[in-house]
């Protein structure tokens, strides 16, 4: 029995200690990379107890029959414990200095993303007649108009749902937002959508609008949030909206957001085109690609309209930009380019980089390390921006 439970620390221990050598590597180019930084936000504290565990076991087994297997598994998880705490740590610290809050403990205990669902879906109707969804979550119970969210899923314009982070849009609700997360066009193989998606998010900012308010909204009080390329969309239509360069249907003013908060967020078209790294059947340049119409470098003008470094100027609203440090999908440097253009622009803009994390790292399970980082620094930056 010990010797089968030493044998099963060694192996974790050595899987938990290629995963730290992975993180350490760029994840644009090599696969270790992408799988060493993908797991930490996630199963960071899970490797770090079995870690720690089998130091203890092993130092048990010193005393045993088996010391001299003991000792080299002891080398090794003592190792592992390190390295999982290190990286633990990182998470933990980088949440705190920016003014959100992770609970090691809690994370141990991880959730579905699905959170029971919306209270209600309703159809919003865009310029050309297309009917889409938006989900809606009733804030908890207030003696004054509820702040409005209205969030852009991700899925590189090809995928996703607009209730693939239900248990985070429930939590925004509990937290006194009136939350609305909405449809939009995906591209297929036979239609592009780099002109309709953005027409989409357009039309739901004005149904947004029109409705909030009749379900205790305040629109006064206006956030976006918006996950890779859905945050390419809260960006760019936000900054559009606060430009005036966009109007609804009837030719009217956009809202203009109080705040914007994004992740990952597809800001450079060609840098993931040329540098994303290629997941099988999720490649970079094939979502690029099938976004645009064809290879960008043939649409240079499609680039362009798509590009939120075309909607920087003056007057933007105060964004946030939650960015791991190791994105192999949307290169991590390709965002803090963008995050640095913005403010020589003069927008308000903050970065809060994620250690040891990769694409979609909140995503994976609600109430992980990464989850509740995501949650609590976007829950302070929007209570900061719109009081």
């Amino acid at each position: 029995m010990l010797l089968a439970a030493l044998t099963v620390i060694l192996l974790t221990s050595l899987v938990t200690l290629w995963l730290f050598l992975g993180a350490h590597r760029d994840p644009t180019g090599s696969a270790h990379g992408m799988i060493g930084s993908a797991l930490w936000p996630t199963l960071g504290p899970h490797l770090a107890l079995l870690a720690w565990s089998g130091v203890v076991l092993s130092l048990i087994a010193l005393r045993s029959r088996w010391k001299r297997f003991a000792l080299p598994v002891l080398m090794f998880s003592a190792a592992a414990a390190w390295g999982a705490t290190v990286i633990v740590a990182a998470i933990v610290n980088a949440a705190a200095a920016a003014g959100g809050h992770v609970n090691v403990v809690s994370a141990l205990r991880l959730r579905s993303m699905t959170g029971g669902g919306p209270d209600r879906e309703e159809v919003f109707v865009t310029r050309g007649g297309q009917e889409l969804r938006v989900a809606i979550y009733h804030p908890a119970a207030a003696e004054e108009a509820a702040p409005v969210l209205l969030y852009i899923h991700g899925g590189g314009f090809m995928a996703g749902s607009f209730l693939e982070t239900d248990a985070d849009l429930r939590w925004f609700a509990q937290n006194g937002w009136l939350v609305f997360s909405v449809e939009y066009r995906l591209f297929t193989e036979d239609q592009p959508t780099w002109d309709l998606a953005p027409q989409d998010i357009v039309s739901a900012f004005a149904w947004v609008n029109a409705h909030a308010p009749a379900l205790g909204g305040d629109m006064g009080r206006f956030a976006v949030l918006g996950d890779s390329a859905g945050g390419n969309l809260a960006l760019n239509v936000s900054y559009a909206a606060a430009l005036g360069r966009m109007r609804d249907e009837e030719g009217g003013a956009l809202p203009v957001p109080g705040a914007v908060a994004v992740q990952y967020p597809a800001v450079d078209a060609l840098a993931i085109y040329e540098h994303g790294y290629p997941v099988p059947g999720f490649e970079p340049s094939m979502l690029v690609s099938g976004y645009i119409g064809g290879d960008p470098y043939a649409f240079p003008g499609r680039v362009e309209a798509v590009s939120s470094y075309a909607f920087l100027g003056p007057g933007l609203p105060a964004t946030l930009v939650l960015a791991p440090e190791k994105d192999g999908l949307v290169p991590s440097w390709s965002v803090f380019r963008f995050v640095d253009h913005a403010r020589l622009a003069g927008v308000d803009i903050e970065l809060v980089r994620i250690p040891f994390a990769n694409h979609v790292y909140n995503q994976l399970a609600a109430n992980s390390l990464g989850n509740q980082a995501r949650r609590t620094v976007t829950l302070r930056f929007l209570s900061e921006q719109l009081p």
